[in-house]
């Protein structure tokens, strides 16, 4: 699908669509609203050809107001004194909110930390590519996320493209984003495990469960799984290509989607996954 076509696109018919979504949480410690994260959002979109125009932000004290790019860059700085942001491109420039085919967000409200989307239609480029673009231009700005998880799903309103992930009867039963803020709290303990090499025998920071694309720290990585640590089980089960190294502290392990169900089960019994019952939502 064009970018060009993308804002001819009726509402009907976006529903029926699939989107490709990445959802990143960040602890406390790491402000995503400075403007190196947003130029990674706009160097992102450039190389999809949907450059970024505008910026939407809900500051501190509720009121809402859209910028230029560069008027939004020049607000935000190093700063990121705001509730919550859309990065809104050329293609959706004259779109409803609730039905955006290319979505970047931030949601910045948790006093523990804050969680970035960004969903690209399916079919425009090669699978999970400008996810993984923005997941190595943010590591070279240093804003590494704590965790992540990239899936396809259903379209709708931009900020639910990572919550409602398990739901029964219609109603959420666990909010994504508040999970995934747990799989990326941290402490002094988890952060530092070298000067004690058997502290990270200790360290639990499960994940949500298993997706397309999941964005592991080294500290997720060091978990023991029986007598294995948790990288050395991703190379023995899914392969050493399937993990790729963005940064230090950073890595994206990559599972096909017909096997995201059967891995996951293996990982529930180690209880590394937050996530149990039968899995729903998420295609």
């Amino acid at each position: 699908m064009a970018i060009e076509r993308a804002r001819h696109i009726p509402e009907s018919s976006r529903g029926e669509m699939i989107a490709e979504a990445l959802a990143l949480a960040y602890d406390a410690s790491t402000p995503i609203g400075k403007r190196a994260v947003i130029n990674a959002i706009a160097a992102t979109m450039n190389s999809v050809g949907d450059p970024l125009e505008r910026i939407w932000i809900e500051d501190t004290s509720g009121k809402r107001r859209t910028y230029e790019l560069e008027q939004a860059l020049a607000l935000l700085g190093n700063r990121a004194d705001f509730r919550y942001l859309w990065a809104i491109p050329r293609s959706e420039r004259r779109n409803s909110k609730s039905r955006w085919l290319t979505a970047a967000a931030i949601d910045n409200i948790a006093v523990n930390g804050a969680t970035l989307f960004f969903a690209l239609p399916r079919g425009l480029t090669k699978e999970f590519e400008p996810h993984v673009t923005l997941l190595k231009l943010l590591a070279e700005a240093d804003a590494v996320p704590q965790y992540g998880f990239g899936f396809a799903r259903e379209y709708g309103c931009p900020d639910y493209f990572a919550v409602g992930y398990v739901y029964k009867s219609g109603v959420r039963e666990m909010d994504q984003v508040d999970h995934a803020r747990l799989s990326a709290c941290s402490n002094d303990r988890r952060r530092d495990p070298v000067p004690h090499p058997q502290r990270h025998r200790e360290v639990h920071r499960p994940i949500l469960d298993v997706f397309p694309m999941n964005v592991l720290s080294d500290i997720h990585l060091q978990q023991k799984l029986g007598e294995a640590s948790f990288k050395e089980w991703i190379l023995q089960n899914t392969g050493p290509q399937s993990l790729v190294q963005i940064g230090p502290r950073c890595f994206a392990w990559f599972v096909p989607a017909s096997r995201t169900a059967p891995v996951s089960e293996q990982l529930q019994r180690f209880g590394l996954t937050i996530a149990s019952g039968p899995r729903r939502g998420p295609m």
